[in-house]
C-alpha cells in the first residue's frame, strides 16, 4: 500500500483536454502523494503542450491509450478524460492492469459498457471515482444538508433546470463538438448526468419509473430564415441582424474571451476569419447538420410516491441551474445564477436567504474529489461516487432516452434489479 511522500502514487492521464489538464493540476497541488507520470492523447498539440507542463519524458507520451495501457508499466492510477462515447475501453483496459482510476462522467456512452466498467471494479478491486461535480459544489452540498436538517420536512417534489445560455448551446451544440450524437452521445447523458444524479441523491428513495420527452425543435433547416445562406461568410444577408452570426460571435468581438477563443488557437483577427470560413463555427446555425436535442424534460416517480422533473433547455437567458424543493413543511430554491438559497417555511411568514459565492477559478470543487480519491487509495476509504452508484443514477438517464425514444413509461426493473 502507498502511504507516503517517498513512495507517490503513480498517475497517467488519458485525455489531455480541459479537464483532463485540469484534474492533472489538481493532483499535483494536492497534499497527499502523487505524481503524474504519463498522458496518453491524440492530439500532437495538447498531448506536447502536457508534457511541458508536467515535466514528462517522450517515452511516457503516447497518442493511442491503448498503447499507453499495454506498454507503460510504472503506474498505478489513471485519469480518463477523453471524449464520452470513449471512456469504457480505457477504463475497463486500466482496472484490467490493476490500476485505479478517475473517471470524468459519464460512466460510458451504452449501458452496457457501464455495466462492463462496473463488473470489472467489482472483480478487480480497485477504487473508482465518478467526477459528479455537483455533489461537491457548495450551493448544490447546501441545498442537501438544509434537506437532511428537516428545514422543509419530508421531501415530496423535485423541479430541476438545466439552463443553458442560447449563445452557449449554439456554440457547444449546435455547431461545436458535442452537436452529434454518433460523434460524442446523446445530450442528456452529456449535459444532465449531473443533474440525473444530484436529484436521485437528494432522494432516500430509488427511483421506480421514467417518461421523457424532447426533439430538435428549432435549430434545423426547416426553421431557416428565408435569404440565409449555408455559412455566414457565403455573402449572408441577414449577418447585420442575426443574434448567431459568426462575425458577431467569433470575429469582430473580443479573440481571447468565449466563445471566440474556442475557434482557433492563435487570435488574430485574420486567423479566426479564417476559422470561421473554413471550420464548423462559420456554418449557418440553422445549416448545421447538428442533431442532439434542443430541449428536454424527464420526469421520475420514486419508491413512495414522491416525483421529480430535470428540464434541459437551450434558450435561457443565462446559464446555471435552478433547483426547487418542496415539502411537507416548507419550500426551497437554488439559483445557481444568482448564488442564492431561499427558504420559506410554510409558518411563519420568514425567509432565510443564502448567498453563495461564485467560485474564482475552474471547477475548483475537482480538489476535494481528486483528494477525495487519492485518500481513497491510500487509506482504504469510500468515495462519494464509485463505480457502483454511478450506475444506479446513470440507469436512470438511459431509461429517460428509451422514453423518449419509444414514446413510452420506462420502469427501472428493466434496466436494473
Amino acid at each position: 500500500m502507498i502511504t507516503n511522500r517517498d513512495n507517490p502514487i503513480r498517475v497517467a492521464v488519458i485525455g489531455a483536454g480541459v479537464r483532463g489538464t485540469s484534474l492533472a493540476r489538481k493532483l499535483t497541488s494536492s497534499s497527499l502523494s502523487a505524481v503524474i507520470k504519463a498522458v496518453a492523447e491524440p492530439d500532437e498539440e495538447k498531448r506536447n503542450s502536457f508534457v511541458q507542463e508536467f515535466g514528462l519524458p517522450a517515452d511516457a507520451a503516447f497518442s493511442d491509450w491503448a498503447h499507453l495501457t499495454e506498454k507503460f508499466d510504472q503506474c498505478d492510477a489513471a485519469i480518463i478524460a477523453t471524449l464520452d462515447n470513449q471512456h469504457a475501453g480505457p477504463a475497463v483496459a486500466c482496472l484490467n492492469r490493476g490500476w485505479h482510476i478517475l473517471l470524468e462522467k459519464p460512466l460510458a456512452d451504452k449501458f452496457s459498457d457501464c455495466k462492463l466498467i462496473v463488473k470489472t471494479h467489482e472483480e478487480r478491486k480497485k477504487v473508482v471515482a465518478v467526477c459528479h461535480t455537483l455533489r461537491f459544489m457548495e450551493g448544490f452540498r447546501k441545498v442537501k444538508q438544509t434537506l437532511e436538517l428537516g428545514t422543509i420536512g419530508k421531501l415530496i417534489h423535485v423541479e430541476h433546470m438545466e439552463a443553458i445560455g442560447n449563445l452557449r448551446f449554439a456554440h457547444n451544440y449546435v455547431r461545436g463538438r458535442w452537436s452529434a450524437e454518433k460523434e460524442n452521445t446523446f445530450l442528456l447523458l452529456h449535459k444532465c448526468s449531473h443533474d440525473i444524479d444530484y436529484i436521485n441523491w437528494l432522494f432516500s428513495e430509488p427511483c421506480l419509473r421514467v417518461s421523457s420527452f424532447g426533439s430538435l425543435k428549432y435549430f434545423t433547416s426547416a426553421n431557416a430564415p428565408y435569404e440565409s445562406t449555408s455559412r455566414c461568410t457565403d455573402g449572408c444577408p441577414l449577418n447585420d441582424t442575426c443574434h448567431y452570426s459568426a462575425y458577431k460571435l467569433y470575429v469582430d468581438t473580443n479573440l481571447e474571451e468565449w466563445p471566440a477563443r474556442d475557434i482557433c488557437r492563435i487570435h488574430t483577427r485574420d486567423e479566426h476569419l479564417n476559422a470561421v470560413k473554413n471550420g464548423p463555427y462559420g456554418v449557418c446555425v440553422w445549416h448545421a447538420g447538428n442533431d442532439v436535442v434542443d430541449h428536454q424534460v424527464v420526469m421520475m416517480e420514486f419508491d413512495g410516491g414522491a416525483t421529480a422533473t430535470c428540464t434541459l433547455s437551450g434558450y435561457s437567458a443565462t446559464n446555471g441551474r435552478r433547483i426547487r424543493l418542496q415539502g411537507t413543511q416548507g419550500e426551497l430554491l437554488f439559483d445557481e445564477a444568482a448564488g442564492t438559497i431561499s427558504t420559506k417555511k410554510f409558518t411563519g411568514n420568514e425567509e432565510e436567504i443564502v448567498r453563495i459565492t461564485a467560485p474564482l477559478s475552474y471547477h475548483p470543487e475537482d480538489q476535494e474529489i481528486v483528494d477525495e480519491w487519492l485518500s481513497s487509495i491510500i487509506h482504504s476509504t469510500s468515495v462519494t461516487v464509485d463505480a457502483g452508484e454511478a450506475l444506479r443514477t446513470h440507469a436512470v438517464v438511459f431509461a429517460a432516452e428509451i422514453s423518449r425514444n419509444e414514446k413510452r413509461t420506462v420502469e427501472m426493473s428493466e434496466l436494473i434489479g
